[in-house]
Order: structure tokens, then C-alpha cells, then sequence
């Protein structure tokens, strides 16, 4: 039954609701697509036509996320809806690696920054799409690579608290677990330091080093819908 079709049975446009659902699960192509199979032949919806149209963009360009993820519960399945999603929609705004015989793709945000003369962080997501299944790498640039160990140390100035995490190079494991706890002091505004020899050096504090990092563990917890 096509999308025109069912506007005329039901008597009423399709929502908003209904427009972001349809968003993520196809990709923003294939949505823009039916929304307009569905409203061509009656010009008197193409006011819902422009609307939804527009809120599949911002849905699309959204970065932010609300829902805290536990570091503890790693989840690296993929489902056929946040793959088009991420196929269709994200994975523009990244730098794309194929890696045939491994059966990878490898993916690197755009914007990231690519600095050698300070502690820098970024990341991979690496795409399996062999088993369906994503996972999240940790990206240290020469100088942090360094270290056998990398301890943060972060500070919540709004409720007083602070805490201490650190990074070991490992599995898939410890790589989501450490770039789930720093994404969330991101998201929370944290300063956050980077002990060297025992003194607090400031570490992902411009934002031009927060945001591409921010963005690339959004887009990793949606294609394997944590988010």
C-alpha cells in the first residue's frame, strides 16, 4: 500500500513522530522519497509535506543526546534501521576507510583535529558488516601515545565532585568503556585533566577537540542503538 494511499484511508498527514521514526529507520533519502510519493498528488498537504521534511533534517544533523550511557553495559550489535541510518544520513560527515580483506569499514569524522604538539584524543568507528556488529576505538595522537597508561582526572565545578578514570590499550572492551566515560564528562561539561607524572595537565578542553569526539559517540550509540 503506498504512503498517498494510506493519507486518504486514515483522513489525516502523517506526524512528527511518525516522520523521525521513518527517519532513522530508512535514512533520510529513501524518507524524503516516500513523503513525497505521498503528498504530490494532493497539494493541500504540502504544508506537512515542507514541515516533515524539515524535521527529518534537523533529525538528521542532530548530535546531541540525552539518555546516559553505562559503561559497563557494551553493546556492539547492529540492526538493518540504524545501519541505513548511518549509511544514509552520518557517514557523510566521515572519512571513510575500506578494509576488503578484513571485511571493515573504518570511519574518521571530518572535523576532527589532527594536532601533534598537545595531547589530543580522537576516534574510529569501525563497521563489521559482516556480523552486524560496531565497534568504537580510542585514537591517541604521538604524544599521549606515550603513555603505558592514560589516568583523566575530572572535575564537576557545578556540584563539587570529581572522579578518576583510566585507559589501558585492550580490547573492544576497554576501548568503549573509557570513550563512554570520557563522552560523558564531555556532555557534562566536566574539566578534565590528564595526569602526567603526576600533574594535571588540561586535556580536551578546546572545543574544537570536544565536539568531533561528542559527535562520533553519538553517531557510534545510535548504529548500535544504545541511543
Amino acid at each position: 500500500m503506498c504512503v498517498s494511499k494510506r493519507s486518504k484511508e486514515y483522513g489525516k498527514p502523517y506526524t512528527a513522530k511518525t516522520a523521525i521514526v521513518l527517519a532513522r529507520s530508512v535514512g533520510l533519502k529513501l524518507i524524503t522519497n516516500l513523503l513525497y510519493q505521498g503528498y504530490k498528488a494532493d497539494m493541500k498537504y504540502s504544508y506537512y509535506f515542507i514541515v516533515l521534511l524539515g524535521l527529518c533534517g534537523m533529525y538528521a544533523c542532530d548530535s546531541s543526546a540525552s539518555k546516559n550511557v553505562n559503561e559497563e553495559e557494551a553493546q556492539y550489535t547492529t540492526s538493518d534501521a540504524s545501519e541505513l541510518f548511518f549509511k544514509n544520513v552520518r557517514s557523510i560527515y566521515y572519512d571513510k576507510t575500506v578494509m576488503d580483506e578484513a571485511k571493515l569499514d573504518v570511519y574518521k569524522i571530518k572535523e576532527r583535529l589532527q594536532a601533534v604538539d598537545y595531547p589530543l584524543l580522537n576516534l574510529s568507528i569501525v563497521v563489521n558488516w559482516r556480523y552486524d556488529e560496531a565497534y568504537v576505538l580510542t585514537e591517541p595522537n604521538d604524544l599521549l601515545r606515550q603513555m603505558d597508561t592514560i589516568r583523566i582526572v575530572w572535575q564537576d565545578t557545578t556540584n563539587n565532585q570529581s572522579g578518576q578514570y583510566e585507559f589501558v590499550q585492550g580490547n573492544k572492551d576497554a576501548h568503549f568503556k573509557f570513550a563512554t566515560q570520557l563522552y560523558r564528562s564531555l556532555s557534562a561539561e566536566h574539566q578534565i585533566y590528564l595526569l602526567d607524572d603526576g600533574e594535571k595537565v588540561k586535556f580536551m578542553n578546546r572545543r574544537d577537540a570536544r565536539e568531533p569526539f561528542r559527535k562520533t559517540m553519538v553517531d557510534y550509540f545510535r548504529l548500535v542503538d544504545l541511543l
